[in-house]
């Protein structure tokens, strides 16, 4: 059977580019459609028609041209397929006697195959049994072992997308993507900045994100194109204005107001930016990994739990500097499993004060794996860094508790963090706290512009985070009668100047000159 180059997964994934027909053919579907076509459509498109294309091509062609077969006769001039050439044709260009007494009477043939230098020479009107004796076989393009395109598309989606994606990019003039879809830019309705004014009123009045569908109830575009082409066409004009912004809202797509929006829900803040390290995780012991998940830090490198048939129904995270001032809460693995399942952009979820019951929104930003809106919630509640926070779903739709464990008022010997030179020192001074606390990770800022300064400052310098365990443990130490610091505190500490999981800092200090481990999460230098 003739092997198909479009049935060669090696093809599609190293030899395939898009080319001008390709280009044409592509333009002409979406054309052609009455509604914006995905990615994937296109690309199971294209594998199709390269594979019609094809079987069309052989079918053609060996009716041009006879199967090789050492019984027949042939003649110069003519074309003839060889199998065992991988189907390659060749043209016959003399013909002369054999000379075998085993064989009789025979032919020998000299043809030219494509793409080769030198002729080759075969038997032909051969009498004895031949391996390459076709026995009366004519068919060889079988079908029942071609794999679907479906299939194929499975199997190279992944390199064949990202191709596609590139040259539809490219070639912004002829292709417009909104979402996940694309069309010609020729389909676009005209939306105007009255249609957009509209739009932004609209999303204003009601305080919530607004689906393309319900603004297209207000915003008058053509009626007589398809629904479709019309929500396409406002998706564009939204996408493009710097007023709006895409989240997705229950896993469906709405438009929300950038200026209604906490800065940090569009932008992920400097002190929330993580640089992945490298470092030896084989140093740390076990205590060090159980601390490490006790922490449930969102960058953490510690194994998820096995996805359950249910998600989990509450979490608890630890409040920490960086999210602390940006009025942010980790995406930690257990919290990331109780909401819809998002990879990019931002999704619109409600929270509900547990203490008061008042609702407001969140902003879950997947990339920099965190949940932003809590600034107001922790400065009402004057929650410390430290404080033990829990997150679960109410039952209701979109909607999640934020709550705390309240407790009597008492004195706690916190750590105040204050920046000395170029240095961060650390005091102690009494404090009232009435909420549950991890009494390690405690912490009170004494000026935070004088720490955003030292942190800018650690940034420029490119200080490691070996140079920061080495500046900061000392200080910790130093403070203790016990002349020991837990790692806890470290890992709190280290964060008020540098986002970093527990991790590279555990490690660091494992591997610091004269530290000790003392025991319990405790070390000495």
């Amino acid at each position: 059977m003739i092997r198909r180059k479009t049935q060669d997964i090696a093809y599609w994934i190293h030899e395939y580019n898009i080319d001008e027909a390709d280009h044409e053919f592509i333009y002409d579907l979406l054309a052609d459609s009455d509604a914006p076509v995905s990615l994937e459509a296109l690309a199971l498109a294209i594998i199709r028609r390269h594979a019609e294309q094809e079987e069309h091509f052989l079918r053609n062609e060996l009716a041009k041209a006879a199967i090789y077969d050492p019984k027949e006769a042939y003649q110069v001039g003519d074309a003839i397929y060889f199998p065992e050439f991988d189907f390659k044709k060749g043209e016959v260009l003399s013909i002369r006697p054999g000379n075998n007494p085993e064989h009789g009477e025979f032919d020998v043939i000299t043809v030219m195959l494509e793409g080769e230098k030198k002729p080759r020479a075969f038997a032909a009107r051969l009498q004895t049994p031949h391996k390459l004796n076709r026995d009366g076989e004519t068919e060889v393009l079988l079908d029942e072992d071609l794999i679907p395109p479906e299939d194929i598309f499975e199997t190279v989606r992944d390199v064949l997308l990202p191709k596609i994606e590139s040259h539809l990019s490219e070639h912004e003039d002829y292709f417009v993507r909104a979402g996940d879809a694309w069309l010609t830019t020729d389909q676009l309705i005209s939306v105007n900045i009255g249609h957009l004014n509209i739009a932004e009123a609209l999303i204003e009045m009601e305080g919530a994100p607004v689906t393309t569908t319900q603004l297209l109830e207000h915003v008058e575009l053509d009626p007589d194109m398809p629904e479709s082409i019309r929500t396409f066409s406002l998706d564009m004009a939204l996408q493009h204005d710097e007023r709006f912004i895409r989240v997705n809202v229950g896993g469906k797509t709405a438009w929300y107001l950038r200026r209604l929006m906490p800065e940090a829900a569009v932008t992920i803040p400097e002190v929330l930016r993580y640089e992945p390290v490298t470092y030896d995780r084989s140093v740390l012991n076990v205590e060090l990994l159980q601390v490490e998940y006790e922490l449930q830090d969102e960058w953490s490198e510690t194994p998820e739990a096995e996805a359950a048939d249910e998600p989990p129904q509450s979490a608890i995270f630890n409040l920490i500097y960086p999210h602390y001032v940006a009025g942010t809460m980790p995406l930690t693995s257990t919290i990331r499993r109780m909401l819809p399942a998002a990879r990019e952009g931002v999704t619109a979820i409600t929270l509900v004060d547990g203490r008061w019951g008042s609702r407001f929104s969140g902003w879950v930003v997947h990339e920099g794996r965190y949940i932003a809106g809590l600034e107001n919630w922790y400065k009402e509640h004057k929650l410390p860094i430290g404080a033990r926070i829990l997150f679960q779903p109410t039952g209701k739709p979109n909607e999640y508790l934020l709550d705390f464990k309240p407790q009597r008022a008492k004195r706690h010997w916190v750590r105040l963090a204050i920046v000395q030179g170029r240095k961060l020192v650390f005091q102690t001074q009494q404090k009232a706290i009435n909420v549950d606390v991890d009494d390690q990770l405690l912490l009170s800022v004494g000026d935070p512009a004088a720490i955003e300064d030292l942190r800018q400052m650690v940034e420029l310098e490119e200080y490691t985070v070996e140079d920061l365990v080495a500046l900061i443990m000392p200080e910790l130490v130093r403070m203790s009668p016990q002349g020991t610091a837990h790692v806890k505190a470290l890992y709190s500490a280290v964060n008020l100047v540098r986002r970093l999981p527990p991790g590279p800092i555990f490690a660091s200090l494992v591997q610091m000159p004269g530290a000790m481990d003392t025991g319990s999460g405790f070390w000495s230098l």
